[in-house]
């Protein structure tokens, strides 16, 4: 008989192996778990560690490993157990420990010991770390991985380029010039928001930037001279649902058809700048004046679009932080496992944030209608890219979990300045891409070297 049978009857005794030959790599996940168990069992630990002891296995064999455990236990042993699973936690140890940012948050016992306390207290973790003791390094390199770092940062970066260029030209900061350059952030901030919430969840959303088109040719069609403020809201309506459509299928096809974020909304990206064409194969369908009056509207250098975006920012930052959705959307970005287990729900959330997405690119494909005033099928399709570049700048993660809306209305502020000033600077226009680009490099590096010295630590 193997002698790990013999010392370790309590683990080996469920273990089903074909013969005494097999390898354990050629036995099952739940099997191959009890061979760890029995390995660690045959040196009597005092202290016995399972790190996510059941993951990957069958019902079955977690129940085995769950007798193992309590079995260990009885004996005398100090076990200690890592798991993201809340019902496992609650059933199987007598204490459990809530861990945020490296600190105990809550502990929790007896009656107190169940699933809606264990998943409230981690998905509700606020905690900072305790800074006493650290070196200067150290809290710089603390400040930087935060998520509210970039928009400092980046704010310093606007001030510099701006007070740089005013010297050059001092009609950078005239009241027509800031007007202008903040109505044009604008748009590209709504479909900026758009894209954060989706990146917050781990995915992508390539075809924001046609949408928008999408929306300035629907919109074409009830703005004219011949309609009026009622049919223009027709207009608005009808987009905002084919928007939210969009947004609905990209997450039906992602989610439930199991399809790579890249691919769906590539595709989609292909068939919405089809569909513009198809309606408006030149362009054509001009807007009344009334209309963009109102959507221009300003007081003094400060567009009312901006203000009202800069306001939703502000909401949705404490939304991000402070509501189920907002926690969600990070936990699931940070590990989609973990948070089914926490209890999120990662289908309906992860749906809901591209049919947010589209609807706020929407939102931005209207100011994007005041600024051309025609029915255009082919623009928009460059908020693809300076959406995703605006977000990463203000410090969102491409892998999901990390950002920040107001990281991403600064980036927003950031790449319109700098096509701005190279106007103004005399530059050519290839500067306009190289700047973003150097930046988006420097502070990609920058935020992935502080983060990951965040973690070590």
């Amino acid at each position: 008989m193997d002698p790990i049978l013999k010392v370790t009857p309590i683990a080996t005794e469920q273990i089903k192996t074909p013969s005494r030959e097999a390898t354990i790599a050629n036995l099952s996940g739940g099997n191959q778990q009890k061979v760890l168990f029995a390995r660690s069992m045959a040196a009597k630990p005092v202290v016995f560690l399972a790190d996510e002891p059941t993951r990957g296995v069958d019902a079955g064999a977690r129940i085995e490993l769950y007798r193992i455990v309590r079995d260990i236990a009885n004996g005398g042993a100090g076990v200690v157990v890592l798991s993201s699973d809340a019902v496992e936690l609650s059933g199987l140890c007598d204490r459990v420990l809530v861990f945020s940012r490296g600190k105990i948050i809550r502990s929790l016992t007896g009656d107190e010991l169940t699933e809606e306390n264990i998943t409230g207290a981690a998905i509700g973790a606020e905690t900072q770390r305790d800074e006493k003791g650290e070196t200067g390094s150290a809290r710089l390199r603390r400040f930087l991985s935060g998520d509210f770092a970039p928009v400092l940062v980046l704010t310093a970066l606007i001030v510099i380029l701006g007070l740089y260029t005013t010297t050059v030209n001092e009609k950078f900061l005239s009241e027509r010039s800031l007007n202008g350059i903040l109505f044009l952030a604008s748009a590209l901030a709504f479909v900026s928001i758009g894209q954060l919430i989706v990146l917050l969840t781990g995915g992508i959303d390539l075809s924001v930037g046609p949408l928008t088109g999408l929306v300035v040719v629907i919109l074409s069609f009830f703005a004219d001279d011949a309609s009026g403020p009622p049919m223009f809201a027709v207009g608005l309506a009808l987009a905002l649902a084919v928007a939210a459509f969009i947004g609905f299928l990209n997450g039906f096809l992602i989610r439930i058809v199991k399809l790579s974020p890249l691919i769906t909304t590539l595709a989609m990206f292909i068939a919405l700048q089809g569909v513009s064409l198809l309606l408006r194969s030149t362009p054509d369908g001009f807007f009344r004046r009334s209309i963009m009056q109102t959507l221009t509207t300003h007081f003094g250098p400060f567009p009312a679009a901006f203000l009202a975006v800069a306001v939703i920012s502000v909401l949705l930052e404490i939304a991000l932080r402070r509501t189920r959705f907002g926690m969600e959307i990070r936990a699931i970005g940070s590990n989609e496992v973990a948070a089914y287990r926490l209890g999120a729900k990662v289908n309906r959330s992860c749906i809901l944030a591209y049919v947010l997405c589209s609807c706020f690119a929407a939102l931005g494909g209207l100011l994007l209608s005041a600024q051309i005033g025609v029915g255009d099928p082919t623009v928009g399709q460059n908020y693809t890219l300076q959406s995703i570049s605006a977000v990463v700048l203000g410090g969102a993660s491409i892998f999901g979990g990390r950002g920040s809306f107001l990281g991403a209305l600064a980036g927003v502020l950031l790449v319109q300045e700098i096509t701005a000033t190279t106007g103004f600077l005399g530059l050519g226009t290839a500067w306009q891409y190289w700047l973003p680009g150097i930046l988006i490099l420097a502070a990609t590096a920058m935020y992935s070297r502080t983060r990951s010295g965040e973690v070590e630590h």
